[in-house]
């Protein structure tokens, strides 16, 4: 018998959600007879733990999940610690329109999976689009397999030569973490003693509230004095609710101060909910105009995150930024990274840059545009399976229009992009990977070789 769930956040869209659920649904039940489903949408504690007691009574062997939306992975880790069998998650791929991010589901799969590794479980996935499963071999064999799956394609360790040639010297930088990790975010956990020992980064914890009070504290004349700067770089400003945007633009100047006063190098800032229902506004325009400063600001206060941009800009002297993996399509080989709308402007295309709105909190200030062309290197400071590593990859974003609203770019993995995905979150990969223009594979790997950190790629 195999158990079958759907995982949802009402913050998404749960009708579109609900009806990608049921079309998976009736493709399954044309092969698969020995499922028995819970019907209802998990998308809180209470119907998490009504999940639980419903599937206490049964002996599923193993189970199916359907991750319609982005979630946190507070329900899926407790679910897997109790029942402790094999789990294969189902991402849905959603049209890139240029419109909103309406399930983010391969980006709640990419959290799910490097949680549930973190926790010793081993869980596969596959991607539904159209009527249509991508490997669907591997999930018919994970459904009538009684035995356990043969090993799975995980990243490979870049063996480093000796002859390392010359050194990068990185400085001993102060990292500003406002606020916690968003419960359930297993992704943005980090070692304190790794931190300082083996990155050389000092850790300074400052309350959300400080920042709020800062920027509460901005004169008006400062903020229309930055509203008039914006309005020269980004198209509909004038189209936003002002009261919403001049407290975006404080947060900017909020956090100016305190990098100014506690002489902080990057930050890793807990971007929601607080900031939207508590100070009335979105983080991410604010963060991308820092991150335009060569100050990265990596959201939901993932502190390797930060340090994964901030190692990227030090070799490089330029911009670099922090995004999900939102979608994959494998027949043109490529992937989505995207963010609300984080990225510094010059990562734009020339004159394609506006402002907009948060997706879902539908709060100013966000930056809408398609990332400009050009070759890339991925980087991340990692502690898939609970180990310190650097992850690096070359790729190169395509000249294509905007996939959904916010900042995004359509990119490929030189080639093979969705056999390589598929190891990088069979590996327990992090949900955020940072990225900068041009080709510094090489250096990363020395600096790996200096810090005596292993490094990996796919």
């Amino acid at each position: 018998m195999i158990g079958y769930l759907a995982l949802a956040r009402d913050t998404f869209d749960v009708n579109y959600a609900i009806d990608k659920k049921n079309r998976f649904e009736k493709f399954i039940n044309s092969f698969a007879n020995d499922i028995v489903k819970y019907d209802r949408i998990i998308s809180n504690n209470d119907i998490g733990k009504e999940a639980i007691n419903f599937f206490r009574k049964l002996n599923c062997k193993k189970f199916i999940i359907a991750q319609t939306t982005f979630t946190d992975a507070k329900f899926i880790t407790k679910f897997a610690d109790i029942f402790d069998k094999p789990i294969y998650f189902i991402s849905f791929k959603e049209p890139r329109t240029g419109k909103r991010l309406r399930l983010n589901s391969l980006c709640g799969v990419n959290l799910a999976m490097h949680s549930l590794m973190k926790f010793k479980h081993k869980p596969e996935f596959s991607i539904f689009t159209n009527n249509k499963l991508y490997d669907f071999d591997k999930l018919n064999n994970f459904i009538i397999n009684t035995k356990k799956n043969k090993k799975i394609n995980k990243i490979r360790e870049i063996k480093k030569n000796k002859n390392i040639g010359k050194k990068l010297f990185l400085k001993k930088k102060n990292l500003g973490l406002i606020g916690k990790r968003p419960e359930g975010f297993y992704t943005c956990d980090y070692d304190s003693l790794e931190l300082v020992k083996k990155l050389n980064y000092n850790l300074k914890k400052i309350k959300l509230e400080s920042l709020f009070n800062e920027s509460k504290k901005i004169k008006a004349k400062d903020i229309l004095l930055t509203k008039s700067k914006i309005k020269k770089n980004l198209d509909s400003v004038s189209k936003l609710n002002q009261k919403e945007l001049d407290k975006s633009i404080s947060i900017f100047h909020g956090l100016e101060k305190i990098k100014k006063d506690k002489k902080i190098d990057t930050f890793a800032i807990k971007c929601w909910p607080e900031m939207f229902t508590e100070y009335g506004c979105a983080s991410c325009g604010p963060m991308a105009m820092m991150n335009e400063k060569g100050v990265s600001c990596a959201c939901e206060a993932d502190v390797l995150g930060s340090v994964s941009c901030d190692i990227l800009n030090q070799i490089t002297n330029q911009p670099s930024l922090l995004v999900d993996v939102v979608d994959c399509d494998p027949q043109s080989d490529t992937v989505v990274f995207w963010h609300c709308g984080l990225a510094p402007i010059s990562m734009a295309k020339k004159n394609s840059a506006s402002a907009t709105i948060h997706s879902n909190r539908k709060k100013p200030l966000l930056h809408n545009f398609a990332l400009k062309p050009g070759k890339i290197t991925i980087f991340r400071v990692s502690k898939s399976e609970n180990k310190l590593k650097f992850f690096v990859l070359r790729a190169e974003i395509l000249n294509k229009k905007n996939s959904f609203s916010g900042t995004s770019g359509v990119v490929k993995f030189a080639k093979n992009t969705y056999p390589k995905l598929k190891r990088i979150f069979s590996s327990g990969m992090e949900h955020h990977f940072a990225f900068t223009y041009g080709n510094i594979y090489s250096d990363l790997i020395k600096i790996s070789k200096q810090l005596n950190i292993p490094i990996y790629t796919a």
